[in-house]
């Protein structure tokens, strides 16, 4: 998966006109922080002494599988570890203990911490062929010498190893390359006694090289998205008749075949009926697959080869024509696997785009299977039942809430999505990101001596550093800063990352969203053999729907937002977007914060696990105002207050009348006036002035006038001076009026920021 995936600009920009009800997010009640904790550690204990003896006895026997969503920050990868330093013993004798993170780096920091334990089970980093090996005195050796060269072999060998490393040959004697005595990477296959491996993510899709059993397997954070594998042919390589079918039986067959799928996939109708309706067969399906898989031409390379010439083998072997094979093989044996089902969405035809050289594309969406051999523990904050029920459809699952500590304002009018943000062309976009860059300095400036982080995607970034005259370096590992903030983008290397625990502030502009067609390779990939039909969207268009978000007082208000029209890719959807957001908050570490924190959420997507304090429109969090104070109406008084002409009024009369009287440019008629007083009660009026004078660092008081002749009625004013002038100033001001009543205690003062108005 990209890790700066910002959609495509007609597809997201615009809604589509559909609105739909989408369910909100559901919020089961916050746990306290201590309660959260012993639960997290009582659950992961519990089953690891319910499991330990747990055994495969046949291939229908399906692992206990525990599930659980957790609060970020929860401290769910240390309470795992310490309890396999309590628990583990047990495990270890039966094999080795696999701890799976999303990235190497992650794992180097997991190992670390596991170590820190003081724990006696023996432990050690699963590292690939081109990660740098720790244990060589020059840093940038790696693990396997001939890496590069993996790299390329990877692309069309079986096993990497048989072919560049040691074999077996036909006379049963293992044939090994130089470099395989003393290899790092392959040292780590020797490993026998049982260990506590730390792993990326993407050895859950290969084998890792280990020898031995595995007991348990624990994986950190969410791990779908790394078992799905898209394969895609050229339609036109679809078409063309292989000369493995000249003189077979099959070429017909075949040719049958391929034009049912490719007529059913164009029309957008059911493969598996097109297939049946010209009497194509499971078992003719297997023998097509059976004739690509011999058709596949074969690398031949072997251990001893020397360099180049594996090279120059390598880059004269045909990959397009043994990708094609390999494909259609594919394509075959999951249309004879699935035929005599409802049939499979797991198999699509892509239009040509510009992007893809024009070419339309068959793409197989395959699903890898996890691994069934062991118990297994899955430790996800965004964990998702719906998706993990389609990995383990036994698991049980537990979620373990904690109501973050930080005061947060969202924006609620605006995406500020990638593309139109990062536009160069539209001056209305540099003005949008002189906005962005007017939030980042006032945060850094409220923060103080405590630091901000920036979170937004590749594109917006590189934007914002170029209309400073910088760059900013994508690849970089150091830190990175913009306008005195830290910053990062949007990926799976912010994930379980503990370096801004200590930061006051995280700005997030936008968010990261995924184009609809990968939505929808991941939905086919996942979900599209699980007998429900897909609801695929329309034009590659998300829909608007209404949802709700949590304030922090328990309210909710309506909102709308993006969504794919099938629920389950909706799921696949928040995953990346809402998901990606609320891992990059958690690294704040708001759930026992020892400083007030600050989230400022440049971005309308409702986050579920965020409430918000907050919910404004862009140009008031421009303003550092509320949104009221933004509305016309407000700016209008606003400017009736300080002048139109630059001249501040003295004092102002709220009735429609001392309006037209006391500020005839912003009123100049009785109309505009009581268009302006239209549903808005004189104590709102009130108050926004109080606001307004206390915005401009000036006095005001509010003052009732009323006429001998006039009864009880009276007209409200302010006059901008203190409680002990006030009276002075309005018989100055409205001399005709007899008499001036000072309302105590509701006067606003230089000292008093921006109070407003409360006794009323």
């Amino acid at each position: 998966m990209a890790s700066d995936c910002c959609g495509d600009r007609n597809t997201l920009i615009m809604l589509d006109a559909k609105t739909e009800c989408h369910p909100e997010h559901s919020q089961e009640p916050w746990l306290d922080l201590p309660t959260a904790r012993r639960q997290l550690e009582d659950h992961i204990s519990q089953f690891l002494t319910t499991n330990v003896r747990w055994k495969k006895l046949d291939d229908n026997e399906h692992p206990p599988v525990l599930g659980l969503k957790v609060s970020a920050g929860l401290g769910k990868t240390r309470t795992a570890l310490d309890c396999i330093a309590t628990h583990g013993h047990n495990y270890l004798k039966k094999g080795h203990i696999l701890f799976y993170v999303p990235t190497l780096e992650l794992a180097v920091e997991a190992e670390k911490t596991f170590r820190d334990l003081n724990s006696i089970h023996p432990s050690f980093v699963m590292r690939g062929r081109s990660a740098i090996n720790p244990n060589d005195p020059n840093t940038n050796a790696p693990m396997c010498a001939r890496s590069d060269l993996a790299k390329e072999v990877a692309k069309s060998a079986k096993s990497v190893t048989r072919a560049i490393c040691r074999e077996e040959n036909a006379n049963g004697e293992v044939v090994e390359a130089v470099c395989a005595n003393g290899c790092p990477y392959l040292a780590q296959e020797a490993i026998i006694e049982p260990h506590v491996v730390f792993l990326a993510h993407s050895y859950l899709k290969s084998q890792p090289p280990l020898s031995g059993d595995v007991a348990l397997r624990i994986i950190d954070e969410k791990f779908w998205a790394a078992m799905i594998d898209v394969q895609a042919l050229p339609h036109d390589n679809w078409f063309l008749t292989p000369d493995h079918y000249d003189g077979s039986k099959l070429a017909e067959i075949y040719r049958t075949a391929r034009k049912s799928v490719s007529d059913a996939l164009e029309a957008e109708t059911p493969v598996h009926q097109a297939l049946r309706d010209k009497k194509i067969s499971a078992e003719t399906l297997r023998e097509l697959a059976a004739a690509e898989e011999m058709a596949m031409p074969v690398l031949k390379l072997d251990p001893q080869t020397p360099n180049e010439d594996a090279k120059m083998k390598v880059s004269s072997f045909d990959h397009e024509a043994a990708n094609s094979i390999r494909v259609r093989s594919l394509i075959f044996d999951l249309l004879a696997n699935t035929i005599d089902h409802r049939g499979t969405e797991r198999i699509s035809l892509e239009k040509p785009t510009p992007e893809k050289n024009n070419r339309a594309l068959i793409k197989l969406h395959q699903l890898v299977d996890l691994p069934a051999d062991a118990p297994m523990i899955l430790l996800d904050a965004d964990l998702d039942e719906t998706i993990v029920r389609r990995f383990c459809g036994n698991a049980h699952f537990e979620r373990l809430l904690v109501r973050p500590k930080a005061h947060v304002t969202q924006v609620s009018d605006v995406t500020l999505a990638s593309y139109p943000l990062s536009s160069l062309k539209e001056k209305a976009q540099e003005r949008r990101r002189a906005d962005v860059v007017k939030i980042i300095k006032r945060e850094v400036e409220r923060a103080q001596t405590k630091d901000v982080l920036v979170v937004a995607t590749t594109a917006v970034l590189q934007a914002l550093y170029n209309d400073c005259g910088q760059e900013f370096k994508e690849t970089s590992t150091e830190a990175q800063v913009l306008y005195g903030a830290t910053v990062r983008r949007f990926g799976p290397k912010l994930l379980g990352v503990n370096t801004y625990s200590e930061f006051a502030t995280i700005i997030l502009i936008g968010r990261l969203q995924l184009p609809v067609v990968t939505i929808e390779d991941q939905l086919r990939a996942v979900f599209g053999d699980d007998g429900a039909p897909l609801d695929l969207a329309e034009g590659n268009r998300l829909v608007a729907a209404a949802t709700t978000v949590l304030l922090a007082d328990n309210r909710r208000v309506e909102a709308k937002v993006q969504y794919h029209p099938d629920p389950r890719g909706t799921s696949l959807l928040q995953q990346t977007r809402e998901a990606q957001s609320e891992q990059a908050i958690a690294r704040l570490r708001l759930l026992d914060a020892n400083i007030p924190k600050r989230v400022v959420v440049l971005s309308n997507v409702p986050l579920p696990g965020l409430p918000v304090d907050e919910w404004l429109k862009f140009e008031a969090i421009v303003g550092d105002k509320s949104d009221v104070q933004v509305s016309t109406k407000y700016v209008n008084l606003e400017r009736a207050i300080c002048g139109a002409d630059g001249s501040r009024l003295r004092g102002i009369r709220l009735s429609a009348g001392g309006l037209v009287a006391d500020a005839p440019k912003i009123f100049p008629n009785s109309k505009r006036a009581r268009e302006f007083r239209k549903n808005l009660p004189t104590e709102e009026i009130l108050g926004w002035a109080m606001t307004i004078a206390a915005d401009m660092g000036f006095p005001a008081t509010y003052v009732r006038l009323s006429k001998g002749n006039r009864g009880g009625h009276s007209t409200p004013a302010v006059v901008f001076a203190t409680v002990e002038k006030a009276q002075q100033l309005s018989q100055y001001l409205w001399p005709d009026f007899d008499k001036h009543v000072v309302v105590e205690g509701n006067g606003v003062t230089l000292n008093e920021g921006s109070a407003v108005l409360e006794a009323l």
